[in-house]
């Protein structure tokens, strides 16, 4: 190998390096915004998450992670609800029905897993409780209700 050719390989490991370390880092990023940001109320977020993610694992990742920020928002924002009895906390609600009840039907349909479905239920219809001013509380607790009947948890 002559001296260009040498050097000509030399560059381009280096710039296929570089373009290499950069990609990892933006994908590490990326991955760090999700994991930080609370995705409960953002149904098209999680939606496009789930499809990119097509292996089951990563899945319910999101979806337990969705479930999770759910509960922190129904923590968050309790006292509020209750001080002020604010209906623009149900969507809070909403959002958490949904979460759960896709969290349960992935344990109890794709994981074969009834005895963590029915530990999620227990932690999550409490802390529902405080919002049970909402117009839409008793129809969303029936819903868990009849699905819990359903699935037999």
């Amino acid at each position: 190998m002559n001296r260009r050719s040498r050097f000509f390989w030399i560059i381009s490991i280096v710039i296929i390096l570089i373009i290499l370390i950069c990609a990892g880092y933006v994908y590490k990023t990326n991955q760090d915004n999700v994991t930080s940001i609370n995705i409960c109320q953002d149904d098209e977020l999680v939606i496009k998450l789930i499809e990119q993610n097509i292996n089951p694992f990563s899945k319910f990742k999101f979806i337990k992670k969705r479930n999770s920020d759910c509960n922190i928002l129904l923590k968050e924002n309790k006292e509020d609800a209750i001080k002020s009895r604010d209906e623009k906390y149900c969507s809070i609600l909403d959002s958490s029905t949904n979460s759960i009840i896709l969290l349960v039907n992935t344990y109890v349909h794709e994981m074969y897993d009834r005895e963590s479905a029915s530990k999620e239920f227990r932690n999550t219809t409490p802390l529902m409780t405080p919002y049970d001013y909402c117009p839409q509380y008793i129809d969303n607790m029936i819903d868990l209700i009849q699905l819990k009947k359903r699935l037999g948890l």
